[in-house]
């Protein structure tokens, strides 16, 4: 069968190859009016190589751009998210990539669905790790086919596995909380309660610059992960102020430092191994906690004290089509800061 002019060409290459049929396509003349030719690929049987050849012809993409890696793409994803406009990457985003080693070297091009998902199944993390896995690749499919790599989302086909009510976070109780209070000299006891009645999620509190820190108001803006959660006001209460004075007077631009090598803590491995973990006020308590426990604490506390929903979603960054995102007055603010003296 003749191809169309200008369409490609097909050609079977000689000896025994696995895949003997190379599609190649012109990309320009030489001043001799010779024909500069790249390859799409090869393919097994001619057939292939004609569906190929068709798909390039009924989407054509840049040919050079083929190669791109999931990582090189992961890479200028990164860039243009984040690292360009002077923002780090989100620690969720950076932990969704390290789960796919299997995929780091592979053309994204080539990647399917049954890609996704033998990664996402291999994961032994729970449901929140394996959909932000999904939604990494959604974000990468959706760049890709910004760039024209390809022209189909195939993240959009995977299924995550049945999201059950994690049992793991719970609240601490007062008489935990009283423990805790009563070794506010030791740093991991401060950063349990700040959690407790700030409600970040631990890496928002570790993300928090000093700049961002309004003692006069009662408060400060951080937060991540959803849109509802990034650059939010949180107020200051009372009870954990004298702290939060404390560790501004500290070196360095971030709030959270650990006063044994004044150094940011910054990553939840960091918060978890030197802080958490070898804490001896924590182990004083009569069960063990994790750091996420702080944020259920504020929660079910703020829920106590019948503070209203719409405050309490503003507090924790939950979204909610009733509110207006980060449109905020100083009446917003004194609202905030009253509702967290409750707790």
């Amino acid at each position: 069968m003749k191809l169309p002019n200008n369409y490609g060409s097909i050609v079977k290459l000689p000896s025994a190859r696995r895949k003997p049929f190379a599609v190649r396509i012109t990309v320009g003349w030489t001043e001799q009016g010779k024909q500069k030719r790249k390859y799409l690929g090869y393919y097994a049987t001619r057939k292939e190589a004609i569906a190929a050849l068709a798909a390039y012809n009924e989407h054509p993409y840049d040919v050079d751009a083929k190669d791109t890696t999931f990582a090189d793409l992961y890479e200028k994803w990164t860039k243009l998210t984040y690292t360009d406009r002077g923002e780090s990457i989100p620690h969720t985003y950076a932990a969704a990539y390290k789960r796919f080693p299997n995929l780091h070297d592979m053309p994204f091009a080539e990647i399917r669905a049954r890609h996704i998902q033998g990664e996402i199944n291999a994961c032994p993390l729970g449901y929140s790790t394996k959909k932000m896995m999904k939604t990494l690749c959604n974000k990468l499919f959706k760049l890709a086919i910004d760039c024209e790599l390809v022209t189909t989302n195939y993240a959009t086909n995977v299924t995550l596995p049945k999201h059950e009510q994690s049992r793991k976070h719970v609240p601490f109780s007062d008489d935990e909380l009283a423990i805790l209070w009563e070794h506010t000299d030791d740093f991991s006891a401060c950063v349990a309660l700040v959690l407790c009645y700030t409600g970040f999620r631990p890496t928002e509190l570790l993300r928090v610059k000093k700049a961002d820190v309004h003692l006069d108001m009662r408060i400060m803006f951080g937060g991540m992960k959803t849109e509802a959660g990034r650059n939010r006001a949180v107020p200051i209460a009372k009870k954990i102020l004298p702290i939060i004075e404390e560790w501004m007077n500290s070196s360095g631009e971030y709030l959270v430092v650990d006063p044994r090598d004044e150094k940011p803590v910054l990553t939840y491995d960091r918060l978890r191994g030197r802080i958490w973990e070898p804490s001896k006020p924590l182990k004083l308590l009569p069960r063990p906690h994790l750091p996420h426990d702080g944020r259920h604490t504020c929660a079910s506390r703020l829920d106590d004290a019948d503070v209203n929903i719409k405050i309490t979603q503003l507090i924790l960054g939950h979204s909610s089509k009733d509110i207006t995102r980060k449109v905020y007055t100083h009446k917003a603010y004194s609202q905030l800061v009253e509702s967290i003296d409750r707790i």
